[in-house]
């Protein structure tokens, strides 16, 4: 009796095995061809040792290779084949259009893989080709960081000519640069040189502002009056600011007093940082002079005194309520009400693109005269909620508050206080100013309700270092550093309102524990009574 079996044959081992040897010689042909293009005899050795055994081997089974396509399982490899031809055309596709159009995707919240937009600014700006050169030790920490971050500069800009150096390797060049340490990067353009030691995005862009600047500017910080200094590393001094402006290529200086011959002319930009005490009367004469001949101040009072600056602010329009700002609803967790949150930004060239809230410990509202004095023009650039926020003009009920004997709702007086949105600061240009027959120049006075908010304390928090480099930036005419800072690894923290605190705190520590107590307790219940 025949079986279903019956005639069918099976392949011989001996030809099964000379098809697998010749497939094997086929890749080896293959493999080599690849990674060994200068052996053409051993291509050709193996992939004619792979084509004969292939040979071998359709010749010896074409009878039973003959009856596979007709069988169930050949369809169902046919199939299968066919749906991987497709998946594997679809990822060559792919990859082509991958190498041809070099996108790319940051998914992170902060997008910390993504070159700022300060950063694409200075690229986009770049006139001259800057050479940079990268000394790191074959395989040594940080080497792979810095070529991935430089070749996200180099996909922005042709300028930039990156090259990486063993300086174990080429002690000569290590010695023309002055290499002292392994992992230092050198930045050139010209006669100009800027060594980085850190593979970061701020230390690279920074390093690429000063070798590409054609002049340095000056920037003098008033100190003679108590106001912060820029050596002082104590949380009240200005000494992480200075870093900050020091890195973009700026000179800084400080200035204890005025002299009589008036603000030095090497100063682009005179910076007066919370005066405690007031200036000289020939101080403030040399402040007006400056201004008026298309000078530029940045001028940051707190609350409670202009220090004897009212001749100058009366010559701008420039009009302080003598409030203390208070807001309701924006206070951090933990802190009183004086400390703001703002998120309230004018549209113009300083906060163009700006998203991140900054804190103000403390300010005092600025506003404009009516009429504004001829020529000059008010920009509000940072105000508070116009529902939450008003200017407290009796200093004695402040106190109470801070107490928790009174509310905000109990604090507001209609009649006496300056409702919001109130301006914490604002920009004051005067656009014609003609000194002695000379051709068109420009004033421009920056002034701020606070100084804290740029301390070596609030410097770093959320966006406030952002914002005073950006009101430095446009005073000094530097626009294309007029953005959001490059990120750093400094970390983020979760900043919450006094309401957002109470709420996630009673719906975490509250009510959820609550709701599951609740629960446990109705299913004991019904259980008991069954």
């Amino acid at each position: 009796m025949a079986t279903p079996d019956s005639g069918r044959r099976t392949m011989r081992p001996t030809s099964v095995a000379v098809g697998v040897l010749g497939a094997a010689f086929g890749l080896g042909a293959l493999f080599v061809a690849t990674y060994y293009p200068g052996l053409p005899v051993v291509v050709w050795s193996l992939g004619g040792a792979g084509a004969a055994g292939l040979l071998f081997f359709v010749a010896s089974e074409r009878r039973v290779l003959g009856r596979v396509p007709g069988t169930r399982a050949a369809r169902y490899g046919a199939n299968s084949t066919a749906m991987t031809a497709a998946f594997l055309g679809i990822l060559v596709v792919l990859n082509v259009l991958a190498v041809r159009h070099n996108e790319k995707w940051d998914a992170t919240a902060e997008k910390a893989f993504t070159l700022s937009e300060q950063t694409r600014k200075v690229l986009r700006n770049l006139k001259r080709e800057v050479a940079v050169t990268a000394f790191y030790q074959d395989g040594a920490e940080g080497r792979d960081t810095m070529r991935r971050l430089l070749q996200g500069y180099r996909d922005q800009s042709a300028q930039l000519k990156v090259s990486f150096v063993d300086p174990d390797k080429s002690p000569e060049l290590a010695r023309k640069y002055g290499i002292r340490a392994y992992g230092t990067t050198v930045f050139e353009s010209g006669a100009q040189t800027s060594p980085v030691t850190e593979p970061t995005e701020e230390a690279v862009t920074n390093a690429l502002v000063r070798v590409t600047r054609e002049t340095r500017k000056t920037l003098y910080f008033l100190t003679g009056h108590d106001e912060h200094s820029i050596q002082d590393t104590q949380r009240t001094g200005y000494f992480k600011a200075k870093t900050a402006l020091e890195g973009q290529g700026y000179a800084t200086r400080e200035l204890p007093v005025i002299p009589r011959e008036g603000v030095p002319r090497d100063c682009d930009v005179l910076l007066v940082p919370g005066p405690l005490k007031p200036l000289l009367d020939s101080e403030i004469e040399a402040v007006r002079t400056f201004l008026s001949g298309g000078g530029r101040v940045l001028l940051m009072l707190e609350p409670g005194s202009t220090q004897g600056l009212d001749p100058v602010l009366s010559d701008w329009g420039v009009v302080l309520q003598g409030d203390q700002i208070i807001d309701a609803m924006s206070p951090l967790s933990g802190t009183s009400y004086l400390t703001l949150l703002l998120t309230r930004y004018v549209s113009h060239e300083i906060t163009r693109d700006f998203r991140q809230p900054c804190v103000i410990p403390g300010a005092r509202s600025v506003a404009k005269a009516d009429p504004l004095p001829k020529g000059i023009t008010f920009t509000p650039l940072v105000q508070t909620d116009p529902q939450s926020s008003w200017g407290e003009t009796d200093p004695r009920s402040i106190a109470p508050l801070l107490k928790g004997e009174k509310t905000p709702e109990d604090l507001f007086d209609r009649k006496t206080d300056v409702p919001g949105p109130l301006t914490v600061i604002a920009l004051f240009e005067k656009k014609e100013v003609f000194v002695a027959g000379a051709p068109k120049v420009n004033g421009q006075l920056l002034v701020a309700g606070d100084s804290d908010f740029a301390d070596n304390a609030y410097f770093h928090f959320l966006g406030n270092g952002d914002l005073f480099q950006n009101l430095v930036n446009y005073l000094a005419r530097d626009e294309d550093l007029l953005s959001i800072r490059p990120k750093d690894a400094r970390p983020s923290p979760l900043t919450l309102t006094r309401a957002q605190g109470a709420t996630l705190f009673y719906s975490t520590v509250v009510l959820g524990p609550l709701a599951l107590a609740l629960s446990g307790l109705a299913i004991w219940w019904k259980r008991k009574n069954l």
